[in-house]
């Protein structure tokens, strides 16, 4: 019996918001693995690949919609390389396409396995207007919604396949929520080792001002404080 989809909901006021939350998924990635991003023209699914492809090493100057080419392939670096998300990643962009018959002329058959339909062994696929070709996706596929709230907002829904569950940081991917480091201002994934600071170097500028009395408040501390602590 399949598990049941893992629902993941965020706000994003920001694209370094959005950037943290997509390096939150490509940590939890593996080789092979099917990633379906649906949105209206300008709601930034290239923006989230962007993101993605930057937190497994790729460099971001090379990520742009492949509208016109319909497929770009972007090499991991070996240095850069998550052993579970292989060793590179294709980009899809379906806009154009009619149907499931156009991809043949794509060289399909070299980017996908004929039979799982999963991505090729040593790469994470990411398609951008997936329904498009929909009959040719796996059935364990994960679907990224991004939806505009706002000039600069949007609601993005991750729907993971529930087979994922046991992969390590998708707990933290699923319970927590990008969030800014106070020592920096930087936004922190939600699967970073040091959340909910950058690194090690804030988490511990965090904690010599603890030690030294760097934090101030803004009144008199009353027994009932720490009854609540």
């Amino acid at each position: 019996m399949s598990r049941a989809t893992i629902v993941i909901q965020r706000t994003s006021d920001s694209e370094e918001a959005t950037g943290a939350l997509a390096a939150g998924l490509a940590s939890v990635l593996a080789s092979g693995d099917v990633l379906a991003l649906e949105g209206d023209l300008g709601a930034g699914k290239t923006t989230f690949v962007r993101a993605l492809a930057g937190a497994l090493g790729v460099d971001t100057s090379l990520v742009s919609s492949p509208t016109f080419v319909f497929v770009n392939e972007y090499p991991i670096p070996p240095a850069a390389r998550n052993a579970l998300a292989g060793g590179r990643i294709t980009h899809v962009d379906a806009y154009r396409l009619t149907s499931e018959e156009d991809l043949d002329a794509l060289g399909w058959d070299r980017l996908f396995d004929h039979h799982s339909r999963q991505a090729a062994t040593d790469s994470v696929a990411l398609i951008e207007w997936p329904r498009r070709i929909a009959k040719a996706l796996p059935d364990e596929c994960a679907w990224i919604e991004i939806a505009a709230a706002g000039p600069s907002r949007r609601q993005i829904t991750l729907r993971l396949p529930g087979s994922w569950e046991s992969r390590p940081r998708l707990e933290w991917l699923r319970d927590r929520e990008p969030t800014k480091c106070r020592v920096t201002g930087r936004w922190v994934s939600p699967t970073s080792a040091t959340y909910p600071f950058i690194d090690e170097r804030a988490r511990d500028a965090d904690m010599y001002q603890w030690f030294t009395g760097g934090y101030k408040t803004s009144r008199e501390i009353k027994p009932t404080d720490e009854e609540n602590v």
